[in-house]
């Protein structure tokens, strides 16, 4: 049995709750149209994030675009990253099942 896949790249993005909007109007605004957003918490260079404290939550948007459109995206998720915003940004290979 022969499996279909179409190359893509995954891009995950890990940052404060409160930057959502901005990052939605980012990828909307770079014509993707499609991406996942989690409640997420954990432990790493700044420290344990819970989300004990109201509006201290981190959010993971994850969405799986062309190599062409994760380009545009990540161009722009870096400028915000220069304006001071803190994220982190990781893309990786997929093979999206067609």
């Amino acid at each position: 049995m022969s499996v279909t896949t179409s190359s893509k790249k995954m891009v995950q993005i890990i940052t404060n709750a409160s930057l959502e909007n901005k990052l939605i109007s980012t990828i909307e605004k770079d014509g993707i149209n499609g991406y996942t957003i989690f409640n997420v918490r954990g432990d790493g260079d700044s420290g344990i994030q819970d989300s004990h404290i109201e509006g201290d939550t981190n959010i993971l948007i994850m969405t799986v675009v062309s190599v062409e459109e994760s380009e545009r995206l990540l161009t722009s998720l870096s400028q915000l990253k220069r304006k001071g915003h803190h994220l982190l940004v990781f893309s990786v290979d997929a093979a999206v099942l067609l």
